[in-house]
This record gives C-alpha cells, sequence and structure tokens, in this order.
C-alpha cells in the first residue's frame, strides 16, 4: 500500500488510534467475524464515519444494501464516541473469544465495514446507463430527457419492471409523479402480478403509498398468489392507509 493510500484511510478513520486498530483487525481478520457481527460493525463505522443516514432506504430487491442500512438507520442520533466505543467493544469481545492478544495490527487496508460498503459491483457510467438505472438512481432529469425522446415509460426490463415499478420501489415519490405525467400505468403488472403498489408497501413507503393511491393506483388488483399489496403492511401506520381504502 503506498503512502497516499494509508493517508486516505487515516482520512476516513480519524485520529482515533483504538478505533483504527480495530477496524484494521476485523479487516484483516474477516473469518472470525459472523454475518451479524459484520452488520453490527458496519453500523457503528457509518454513524462514525458519516453520522446519521443520509441516504434513501435502498429497494425491495436489494437485500444486502438494505440490511446495512437498517442496522445504520437503527443507530440514529447515537454519538460518534458511543459508536466508536461499542466498535471498539465487539472487536474486544471477537479477540477475547479467540484467545487473541490486543496487540497492534502489521498490515494495513480499509476497515472491513468500509470494504463492506464497497463490495458491491461497481456502477456503469452514465454513458451507459440504462433509463431503469436512472430511474433507481433517481435521476429525473435524465429520465425525462429520455421520455421526451419517446421511450416507452411503460416498456419493462428484462426482470418485468416498469420505471414506475422502480420508483414505487426506490421510495421516490418525485420521480412517480414525473412518470404519472408521461402516462405511466399505474396498474402495471410485473411477472408475478405485482402491479406498483406492492413494490411501494414491500418498501414501506408510505408517502409512495399514498401518493399512488391519490393517482388513482388501484389497491384491489391482486398477485399471482391472490394477494393484495394492503397484505404486505407490517405497521399500524401501514395498515392504517390501507384501511382507508
Amino acid at each position: 500500500m503506498t503512502a497516499s493510500d494509508d493517508d486516505g484511510l487515516e482520512s476516513v478513520l480519524g485520529d482515533d488510534d483504538e478505533f483504527q486498530e480495530a477496524a484494521l483487525f476485523v479487516q484483516n481478520n474477516l473469518s472470525l467475524f459472523s454475518r451479524d457481527d459484520l452488520l453490527y460493525l458496519y453500523a457503528r463505522f457509518k454513524q462514525i464515519t458519516v453520522g446519521d443516514t443520509n441516504i434513501p432506504r435502498p429497494g425491495y430487491f436489494n437485500f444486502e444494501a438494505k440490511a446495512k442500512w437498517d442496522a445504520w438507520n437503527a443507530l440514529k442520533s447515537m454519538s460518534k464516541s458511543q459508536a466508536s466505543e461499542e466498535y471498539i467493544e465487539r472487536v474486544t469481545s471477537i479477540k477475547d473469544k479467540n484467545h487473541i492478544e490486543n496487540q497492534k495490527s502489521t498490515k494495513t487496508g480499509p476497515s472491513v465495514s468500509r470494504l463492506v460498503a464497497h463490495s458491491d459491483e461497481q456502477m456503469p457510467t452514465d454513458d451507459k446507463k440504462t433509463i431503469y438505472e436512472f430511474c433507481q438512481d433517481g435521476n429525473e432529469k435524465r429520465v425525462e430527457q429520455m421520455l421526451k425522446n419517446n421511450f416507452d415509460v411503460n416498456k419493462p426490463d428484462e426482470m418485468q419492471l416498469t420505471l414506475l415499478h422502480w420508483a414505487a420501489d426506490r421510495g421516490n415519490e418525485s420521480m412517480i409523479k414525473l412518470l404519472a405525467k408521461y402516462k405511466a400505468d399505474l396498474n402495471a403488472r410485473d411477472e408475478d402480478g405485482q402491479t406498483p403498489l406492492f413494490y411501494a408497501a414491500h418498501s414501506s413507503s408510505i408517502p409512495c403509498i399514498k401518493l399512488l393511491l391519490a393517482l388513482g393506483a388501484d389497491p384491489t388488483i391482486p398477485n399471482n398468489d391472490n394477494e393484495l399489496p394492503s397484505s404486505v403492511a407490517e405497521t399500524e401506520e401501514e395498515k392504517a392507509v390501507w384501511n382507508k381504502h
């Protein structure tokens, strides 16, 4: 690793030597940590280096990303010092469990939490993205540009999802309004018979559920298993929305 790499790492981990050492230990000893451990550490790493969640909850199909986001978001308002203390305590407990002395690491590299955060497949550059990817990213400007160039707003992608399915999945109210302006089919069904309302429900996006219903989406259209979008509701607040329809 070059000196510039070390500098970049330090800028991410900050001046807390104990936290840096703990993060480096995890990165160098991944096999000692369970998935739950890694999620726990990821959440605290983000809270330390970023603060409260500053990005939308990933969509229904991004299972791993959703798990990471949920773990991070559960720490909202936790101070960086507390997050650091809990991170170090968890690493120390794993060291003790495995009878490993608390000695300084001889390796350098990004912490496991940073590694996990960036281990997803590289996203394509804008010039290679499809309209569906722009929709997933929330890039309304590029989506509208392509719609103005006569892209069929209701054309499904290779997964048989329309743009409105993706906008609902991402919980993007503004994108939903844009697509509705271009006459998106509010009741388009995917290969499982699920309409955009199902995707908004799976994402627990109450504002999007309300918006789709207000635009005229039909809550009585079942999927191929004869289930309704309302069956996805988990919280009392979500159930209250469906009870009005």
